[in-house]
C-alpha cells in the first residue's frame, strides 16, 4: 500500500509538470503499442533489453515553461521504463535552472541530489533526474535532460 501511494505520488509529480495536451504523456508502467508512424527505434540496451524510441511527431508540449526538442519513451514488456524529455534552454539559463529545481523540489517528499550538476531522487523503484547536457542522448545539442525511469535494477536481464 505504501508503495502505490509513493508512486501514485511520482506520477502526480510527473503530471504537474506537463501541460495539458496528452498526445506527448507517457507514464511509468503504463501499457504502450509502439507506433511506426510516431516512433523510430533508436536503440536497444543490452543490460536490460528497454528498446528506446524517438518520438517523430511534431511535440507542442511544454514542460516548466520549456519546449520540449525531443521526446525518448523507453519500453519493456509491453510498457513504458522511461521517459526522457529534452527541454530546450530558455536564453539565460545556466545549468539546470534553479526555478525547476524549487519547482520540483517543493512537491518531493524527500530533497533532491545534486552531483555535479546532475540532479535526483530515487523514490521506491522509480527514479527522477534533471541535467543539463549536450550528447547523444540530445542529439547533439544544448538541452536540460528531465528523465524519469523505473530503477535499472528491476529492468537489468537476469
Amino acid at each position: 500500500m505504501k508503495i502505490q501511494v509513493k508512486l501514485l505520488l511520482v506520477l502526480i509529480i510527473v503530471n504537474c509538470f506537463i501541460s495539458s495536451s496528452s498526445a506527448q504523456r507517457f507514464y511509468l508502467g503504463e501499457k504502450i503499442s509502439i507506433n511506426i508512424n510516431e516512433f523510430k527505434l533508436v536503440g536497444i540496451s543490452s543490460k536490460t533489453s528497454v528498446a528506446n524510441y524517438r518520438y517523430t511527431k511534431p511535440i507542442y508540449d511544454k514542460i516548466f515553461e520549456r519546449e520540449i526538442g525531443d521526446l525518448i519513451v523507453g519500453v519493456k514488456d509491453g510498457h513504458v521504463a522511461s521517459t526522457v524529455y529534452n527541454l530546450i534552454p530558455l536564453p539565460g539559463d545556466i545549468g539546470v535552472p534553479s526555478q525547476i529545481i524549487d519547482l520540483v523540489q517543493a512537491n518531493l517528499p524527500y530533497p533532491m541530489k545534486n552531483n555535479n550538476g546532475t540532479w535526483g531522487i530515487n523514490i521506491d523503484n522509480n527514479t527522477i533526474s534533471f541535467m543539463r547536457a549536450n550528447n547523444a542522448i540530445t542529439f547533439g545539442k544544448d538541452r536540460i535532460i528531465f528523465n524519469s525511469s523505473v530503477k535499472y535494477s528491476l529492468l537489468i536481464n537476469k
